[in-house]
């Protein structure tokens, strides 16, 4: 058994019902992994879907265990973010906290957001890719 983090992409495909997602995250639960999240992924979570949709997502993040952060994750973040500035690669401070917080929690971050997390030092799982959408 093992933490995973799921990112903000994958949960607010599972409140909406996205079938490839919702297997997904039901398998990893079924398979004993401890399904996890954090205060910035649920501040995007909450971002990301309509007030109607609210109440489908608390209950889904109330179920969750939440990793919290400390300032040693939050400086780990900061560091990140300049040191990849400096190679010309860009990260949102959002992204640097999710994985901060993930590697203080030895945690694995369940995402399609794959390229926002660079850190040879994470555990990255790819999380399921959907059907676009027929218009």
């Amino acid at each position: 058994m093992a933490n995973v983090l799921i990112d903000s992409d994958l949960l607010i495909d599972y409140v909406r019902g996205i079938p490839a997602t919702v297997a997904h995250i039901q398998q990893l639960q079924a398979s004993g992994e401890i399904l996890c999240t954090c205060d910035v992924v649920i501040a995007e979570v909450e971002s990301g879907l309509s007030s109607a949709q609210s109440p489908a997502a608390q209950v889904l993040v109330d179920e969750l265990v939440l990793l919290e952060r400390n300032a040693s994750a939050a400086r780990q973040a900061g560091r990140w973010r300049y040191d990849y500035a400096r190679k010309g690669i860009a990260l949102s401070t959002t992204d640097t906290l999710i994985a901060a917080t993930a590697l203080a929690h030895a945690a694995a971050i369940l995402t399609r957001n794959v390229r926002h997390y660079p850190m040879p030092e994470l555990s990255i799982l790819r999380g399921p890719t959907n059907p676009p959408l027929r218009r």
